[in-house]
């Protein structure tokens, strides 16, 4: 079966033959192993493709997110300077806005009139004419609290949680629109299956269950459900311990979401086995980055065993990963494949 099919199974709560094994995000670690950097090929659809192409047919995940790591430029076209003259994930220099009394001056049109934002979309659609009959491809997006967190800039937008919620409230409409705005023109690609939200300003680390509540899921759900009526697949990010907010995802309706190194998989297992597909967990910057192969392969069993049987889990890691990981390292998660089909 091709890393697709088995992907698919995953998501669809079924056991397939064998793990999927797959890399979360890496566009970074892309960009820089093909001697890159974003503002090099940002402008020009066919580099950014052949980053993701070229990255696919030397490792081999069974998934991989199409788009990963140009998630910041939606807001450089609203009008925030950036930084993206590096292989680094491109740096926001600012915010977009100063107040959120400033909402009704953005737009939408702005973005996606864009000469380079329509060939980050056309990009990920070169991608799935080469490989993604071979692999399952999801493009990324901000999920809107952290869209909002990006323009507003995080520390308005959690003080705002307080002080001014329907003003937030307000923007995170906006970001919702925005992120879909993004999205679906991607989506309609029949080998784009789906769409990955990342919500890092939604961790537990940093918020409530109560603030995640009012302030995130509801428009998570908003997305999940447009998605869903596409025929396609949705998958969820959020950073940290999610343990607390494990519940409301089944309420949420992702078929995926992919949780950090600081979940338990038992737990994870407990709550959303059966009903809500597992993407994760090791650790993105522990023996991934700095160890040797065999620490990576152990800790990846680990979470195999942790899961154990019964499908609806894909192996990945926590989070993105820098761009300094080891190839050998990022083939030693994918030798996994081997493993997982006899475990």
């Amino acid at each position: 079966m091709t890393g697709r099919e088995v992907a698919r199974m995953a998501f669809e709560l079924k056991e397939p033959p064998r793990f999927p094994v797959g890399l979360f995000a890496g566009g970074s670690w892309m960009v820089h192993r093909a001697g890159r950097t974003f503002a090099e090929i940002k402008d020009v659809p066919e580099r950014i493709a052949e980053v993701f192409i070229q990255a696919f047919e030397r490792v081999g995940h069974d998934f991989l997110l199409t788009g990963s790591n140009f998630v910041n430029y939606p807001m450089h076209f609203l009008g925030c300077p950036i930084k993206d003259d590096s292989s680094d994930s491109p740096a926001l220099l600012g915010t977009v806005i100063q107040s959120l009394q400033d909402v009704d001056t953005l737009s939408i049109q702005k973005v996606m009139t864009n000469p380079t934002m329509q060939g980050i979309i056309r990009s990920q659609h070169l991608v799935a004419e080469t490989i993604g009959k071979k692999t399952m491809a999801l493009t990324t997006q901000w999920a809107p609290l952290s869209c909002a967190a990006r323009i507003l800039g995080l520390e308005a937008v959690m003080t705002a949680t307080i002080g001014d919620p329907e003003g937030l409230l307000g923007l995170l409409d906006f970001s919702t629109e925005l992120t879909w705005a993004i999205m679906e023109p991607v989506i309609e690609h029949p080998d784009i299956l789906g769409a990955n939200l990342a919500d890092p300003v939604a961790s537990g680390d940093m918020i409530s269950p109560q603030t995640f509540r009012r302030f995130a899921a509801p428009f998570l759900k908003e997305l999940v459900k447009r998605v869903r009526g596409k025929g396609k697949y949705s998958m969820i990010h959020i950073c940290g311990n999610t343990s607390k907010i494990l519940q409301d995802l089944v309420d949420i309706r992702p078929n995926c979401f992919s949780l950090e190194k600081k979940v338990d998989l038992r737990q994870a297992k407990e709550v959303l086995g059966g009903k809500v597909c597992v993407a994760g967990n090791v650790s993105p910057t522990d023996a991934f980055l700095s160890g040797r192969p065999e620490e990576v392969v152990a800790e990846a069993k680990d979470c195999v065993r942790a899961w154990g049987g019964g499908g609806g889990f894909i192996l990945t890691l926590g989070c993105d990963f820098p761009k300094t990981v080891p190839l050998n390292n990022i083939l030693a998660l994918m030798s996994m494949k081997q493993w997982a089909a006899n475990f």
